[in-house]
């Protein structure tokens, strides 16, 4: 309301998670992550290059529109944190990709509280299912992500379910609830759609996008353990779903897309 004009546009999100659009922007700066620096001093790694002056007015003029408004001025005098700020990062632009049916052959479905996932869903033709109370933290609605999965997949090929709160809970540095997390997530996601399935042909492949070590509080570029089954074959699997694990199969695959290619041949599509 107090930035916007021809050039930007402010869309809310869910929690910290909102978009700026820069018509006719560039996006060749560099912008810092904020869950790589915390507890660090944000000044240090404003965003630098070929339009990074722009950033940094418009994260000075929100500061001076955020500084007194209301629910500010009320948590100030509580003596909680306020939200004097915004940060500008993840630039990029709309892409240019094919289909998950034009690729696959396959219609389906994308299941996320995170925006970004759900606009990558419909650039790949999927259809989007918002389920109540999906936060992307620890309290999220697990049971209702997995009965629209299950519900999706009635009239489906596919669906592309992901839950955020382990990755939320690393960058708080929170063991106690990324380890909650996991076991929700295996009990009321991995183990509710197994059991409505049971009896069905299907695969299922399970997997972080990346590592966020609760140590780091932040991304790494290590190889992650995956897990996929096959309903209608039986094989001996690790024993257990672990880094460690994984890496005793000596099974590696270079790209996510090469591993979803291996998903599709093994439903007999290519």
């Amino acid at each position: 309301e107090y930035l916007e004009d021809e050039q930007f546009e402010f869309h809310p999100g869910v929690s910290y998670r909102h978009l700026m659009v820069w018509r006719g922007g560039c996006d060749t700066m560099a912008c810092v992550p904020p869950h790589d620096i915390t507890n660090q001093c944000v000044g240090d790694y404003l965003p630098t290059g070929e339009g990074a002056d722009t950033l940094i007015h418009l994260m000075t003029q929100a500061q001076i529109v955020l500084k007194n408004q209301s629910y500010n001025l009320l948590r100030e005098e509580r003596g909680e944190v306020t939200a004097n700020s915004i940060w500008l990062w993840g630039q990029g632009r709309a892409p240019e990709m094919p289909t998950l049916k034009e690729r696959a052959g396959l219609d389906g479905a994308v299941i996320s509280a995170v925006d970004l996932i759900k606009g990558i869903g419909i650039y790949a033709g999927l259809d989007v299912v918002e389920v109540e109370g999906a936060t992307g933290y620890i309290d999220t609605n697990y049971r209702g992500k997995a009965e629209a999965a299950l519900n999706a997949l009635e009239t489906g090929d596919f669906v592309y379910l992901h839950v955020e709160a382990p990755d939320e809970a690393a960058h708080a540095g929170n063991l106690e609830d990324k380890i909650r997390a996991i076991e929700d997530f295996d009990r009321e996601i991995v183990g509710r759609i197994l059991k409505g399935l049971e009896g069905e042909s299907f695969r299922m492949l399970v997997l972080p996008d990346h590592p966020t070590p609760v140590a780091r509080r932040t991304h790494t570029a290590d190889p992650v353990p995956f897990v996929l089954y096959d309903s209608c074959r039986e094989e001996a699997g690790p024993g257990a779903y672990s880094e460690r694990a994984a890496t005793a199969t000596n099974v590696w695959f270079s790209s996510g897309a090469s591993l979803f290619d291996v998903l599709v041949a093994a439903q007999g599509r290519s």
